[in-house]
Formats: C-alpha cells, structure tokens, sequence
C-alpha cells in the first residue's frame, strides 16, 4: 500500500508505502530525488528516465521524502546527472558521521 502527504520542506512530499506481495515492483519515472529509508538505511533514488523495478519481501516498509525536480541536488549535495538511474546509499554522497546523525533521528522517531 502507498501512501504519500505534503513534506514540510517546501515543494517535497513525504511518501510510504508497505510492499503487500514479494512480486517485482514496477516505479515509473518521475524526474526527481527521493531519499528513502528501510531497513537497509538511508538512501538515494536518483532522477529515473526509464521505469526501475524493485524487488523485495513482502511487509517490507519503505518511507522517503521526494524533491520536487530541480531541488533534490540542493539536498543531495551532487547534481542530478551523478545520480541518473542509479541508487546509491546517502553515506557514499554525505560524511558518515552526518549520516549516522540523521540516520538516528529518524530511527527515534
């Protein structure tokens, strides 16, 4: 099931979504960078230019900010192009300790 309500950053939108079946999961592309957490930890999912299919269990639970188009590179700290159908974990673009802070903040909550 996915869910999605207004971020508090402007122009973003705060998402999750429960995976109900372990069959592929097909994500069109949207031309923005979202930030996602799971139980693997923090994430980047650059701008898609071709539909992207995920696996996963199913009950597994997703939750991520997207950036408008334009401004997840502000977030990111690396442009839009470096991050193209790619994704990549937060702490190969951020230092590992900022990453571990905020990886806690949002564990507690």
């Amino acid at each position: 099931m996915y869910q999605e309500r207004p971020s508090r950053v402007a122009g973003a939108v705060l998402w999750w979504r429960t995976r109900t079946t372990s069959e592929p999961l097909r994500v069109l592309p949207d031309g923005c960078i979202d930030v996602l957490w799971s139980d693997e930890g923090l994430s980047v999912a650059g701008p898609d230019t071709t539909a992207q299919v995920m696996v996963g269990a199913a009950g597994k639970r997703y939750t991520g900010v997207r950036f408008a188009p334009g401004t997840g590179p502000l977030f990111a700290g690396v442009p839009a192009h470096e991050l193209r159908d790619r994704r990549v974990a937060l702490a190969d673009l951020w230092p590992a300790a900022r990453v571990r802070r905020l990886t806690g903040r949002i564990a507690a909550e």
